[in-house]
């Protein structure tokens, strides 16, 4: 059989089973959506909290219009991961899944605004608090159901 055929196999096999998935998120799901805020966390905690709680954004820190440059980039790349999960609760059924998505379109502007606010080199220290505000709301609310939400270690192109 050729490779062609095969595919085309494999395709139509696809398309037959896929309105057949339960309304239940796959275990598969749930960890890609899981995997995503992780990696949103981890941008967050390692590039903006933490160097915010060191007083790196201050004026006179060293370095301290890249820092603010760099926070500005981590949240714009954590604001992806963020509107990758929210592409993964459209259309969902499940409770989980629902409940987290919820959350996320407001906590994806905030990152972006936030984010776009440090990229320019000016620090938002307000923005900043109330992101770790909804940060901590989030990760709350998926330990209530039952998700654990870890930081998830990926290097971020340019930082």
């Amino acid at each position: 059989m050729s490779v062609s055929r095969k595919v085309l196999l494999f395709t139509g096999a696809l398309l037959v089973a896929g309105p057949l998935q339960p309304a239940q998120a796959t275990v598969l799901e749930k960890a890609k959506f899981v995997f995503h805020l992780g990696a949103a966390y981890y941008a967050f905690n390692t590039w903006v909290w933490k160097p915010y709680r060191q007083y790196k954004f201050q004026v006179g820190a060293a370095n301290q219009r890249l820092n603010i440059i760099k926070a500005g980039g981590a949240l714009l790349f954590a604001a992806v991961q963020v509107n990758a999960a929210i592409k993964m609760t459209r259309n969902t059924q499940d409770p989980f899944l629902s409940k987290i998505g919820g959350l996320l379109p407001n906590f994806s502007k905030s990152l972006t605004a936030v984010g776009n606010t440090l990229k320019s080199g000016q620090f938002d220290e307000q923005g900043i608090q109330q992101l770790n505000q909804q940060t901590s709301r989030l990760l709350d609310t998926a330990q209530e159901q039952g998700q654990t939400i870890r930081p998830v270690a990926l290097p971020i192109p340019g930082l």
